[in-house]
């Protein structure tokens, strides 16, 4: 009885469970490197400092773009929640194809300053968020999703101590 009570309750608490994305910018990026440029110093220490801002929460993938800036700026959590880095396609990467693929997980996508609000407001329809200035490395997005389709977005800032 036990068990079959157990089941149950597991069974609600997953048709409870909400959908989250974090939709990250890379981190501050090298000028004048081409078009794939790595991570400067700052750029570095701003990614290695989203591993606290995740510490204590649940994070069950991480995707990034397939740029060194992003791979980077993903790699410091990734290695401390001992996740594999999923590498999607700028091109194809729509809210859709997100919630039909993770729906009821947690997700930290890191994108660049014009895609990441896209997705944002491909996911919910209370704001439309723009882009990002090519120079705000601060900000980031957070949509939670529950099983009803009802979405809650966020424009959110990092803390980042240089």
């Amino acid at each position: 009885m036990i068990i079959m009570s157990s089941c149950g309750n597991t069974s609600k608490q997953e048709d409870n469970k909400l959908t989250t994305f974090y939709f990250i910018r890379h981190a501050e990026k090298v000028k004048d490197q081409g078009n794939d440029p790595e991570l400067t110093p700052s750029g570095i220490s701003r990614a290695n400092q989203w591993v606290n801002y995740f510490f204590l929460k649940d994070v069950d993938r991480i995707l990034s773009s397939d740029f060194k800036r992003t791979r980077q700026t993903a790699a410091p959590l990734a290695k401390s929640k001992k996740l594999t880095i999923e590498i999607y396609d700028v091109r194809s990467l729509n809210g859709d194809s997100l919630l039909n693929k993770y729906k009821g997980e947690t997700v930290v996508l890191y994108g660049h300053s014009n895609t990441i609000n896209s997705y944002t407001n491909d996911l919910q329809s209370d704001s439309i968020y723009k882009e990002l200035d090519e120079k705000d490395y601060d900000h980031f997005f957070k949509v939670q999703i529950d099983n009803n389709g009802k979405s809650r977005a966020q424009k959110l800032a990092m803390d980042f101590i240089e």
